[in-house]
């Protein structure tokens, strides 16, 4: 966010107003580094406590940080703290940092060779390199935020990077791919990321090369399937340009090819740009257009998002007024760590707040049975269904494998990657080519 009245402007917000007070800047210097910030994230650990319980959860937890610590000092790098079951740690140069990626990512798959495959794990790294504000036993500032963006776009078992680490590692060997350019929270314009492949035998880094994918000359066969509520494949509607998606006179949900139907109430609009697929809002009246969450999401202000019946409004809040005055008074005096930042605001249909849920822990999680928050009386809800992690400035929301899915309300034109799934008017679409 850009404008100071908004809710949510914490440290880095500070950290900008303070440019103004040569005073200030002058304080700030003593802290000033610049670093790489490595998020790490363990996939499929819910599953795992669920299926072997809490002792057996904790434990394998317990040999996957032992490896990430050890791989992280061997090169010169710090854990910075666990975040629930995933780590934050900082190394001074990027090509260190690269090398633990990689012996991180090759001694859990050694870790994982004994287990039965539906028992395995995964981890999700990603890392930045930035300028950050170091206090004695913690990082603040962009470089974390940055990374945190980082790590929630990396899928299970990748090893993702900004393109400020690979400008620094490109003449080194390792074997880096595009991943493609991503629209990051807070970043204008899209961001270029890029993927480290690992070797998962020797562990090594192979010969130095960048592979960027070929374009393809035809555009992707982009396919919407209606999924009907036994979970079968219902009717599909191929994507050629654009699609109409809105509800007819009688109720039901009507896929057209005109936008300017007169016989339907559009609700969105789903199109093919840049040879990708996007979905965008076209009513302002109803329950929105919801996407199922298929990797961490970056919470923004006001976003909206279903867990089983309940609905959810993710607010920021307002920065505490004696906030400027605490830094005025000197950065070595005062905790910079943001608490109670956050709640979740559960609404009824109409949209008025029915509970409000603070987010003040590292990790927050919703479930039936199992969590910080509880809702027993909900059977759309799995025992453990989301996770809410505070990561630098940003809460990513994360579906645990729930049996019903996430789902966040739609706000601009949003990707839709292969195997998506949207919920428009109670109906379940999904993408398939």
């Amino acid at each position: 966010m850009t404008d100071t009245n908004k809710p949510g402007t914490r440290i880095t917000k500070l950290l900008e107003l303070a440019q103004s007070d040569p005073a200030l800047l002058q304080q700030l210097e003593r802290f000033r580094r610049t670093l790489v910030v490595m998020f790490s994230d363990i996939q499929g650990s819910t599953a795992y406590f669920e299926k072997h319980g809490d002792a057996a959860g904790l434990f394998m937890v317990h040999r996957c940080n032992d490896i990430i610590r050890r791989q992280v000092e061997k090169h010169g790098g710090t854990v910075v703290k666990t975040i629930g079951d995933g780590t934050m740690a900082t190394f001074p140069e990027p090509k260190s940092a690269v090398e633990a990626a990689i012996e991180i990512q090759t001694d859990l798959v050694e870790l994982d060779a004994a287990r039965a495959e539906s028992e395995r794990i995964a981890l999700r790294i990603g890392m930045h390199y930035g300028t950050g504000l170091v206090r004695t036993n913690d990082v603040f500032g962009d470089v974390v935020n940055m990374a945190s963006r980082v790590e929630s776009v990396a899928a299970p078992g990748q090893i993702v990077v900004s393109a400020e680490i690979y400008e620094q590692v490109r003449e080194c060997s390792f074997t880096i791919r595009e991943l493609g350019r991503f629209t990051l929270k807070g970043k204008t314009g899209e961001r270029t990321l890029f993927r480290v492949l690992w070797n998962q035998i020797q562990g090594t880094p192979t010969d130095c090369s960048v592979e960027v994918p070929v374009p393809v000359a035809t555009a992707p066969n982009f396919r919407l399937q209606l999924v009907p509520k036994d979970g079968s494949a219902g009717a599909e509607y191929p994507v050629q340009s654009e699609l109409a998606i809105g509800v007819s006179t009688e109720g039901t949900l009507v896929v057209s090819d005109d936008l300017h139907s007169t016989s339907l109430s559009l609700c969105a609009r789903v199109f093919v740009q840049f040879r990708s697929l996007f979905v965008e809002e076209r009513s302002s009246v109803g329950e929105g257009i919801f996407i199922r969450l298929a990797s961490p999401y970056v919470l923004e202000h006001q976003d909206i998002f279903l867990v089983g019946q309940q609905v959810f409004r993710y607010e920021e809040k307002p920065e505490a007024s004696s906030a400027l005055t605490d830094l005025g008074a000197g950065l070595a005096e005062i905790d910079l760590a943001a608490t109670d930042a956050a709640e979740l605001v559960r609404t009824d249909a109409a949209g008025n707040p029915t509970g409000r849920y603070p987010l003040n822990a590292a990790e927050i999680q919703i479930g039936r049975t199992r969590g910080t928050y509880v809702f027993p009386d909900d059977n759309l809800m799995s025992r453990a269904h989301v996770r809410i992690s505070q990561r630098g400035e940003d809460f990513l929301l994360e579906d645990v494998g729930s049996r019903n899915g996430t789902f966040v309300k739609v706000r601009g034109n949003t990707p839709l990657p292969l195997g998506s799934a949207l919920l428009i008017a109670g109906q379940l679409l999904r993408v398939i080519h």
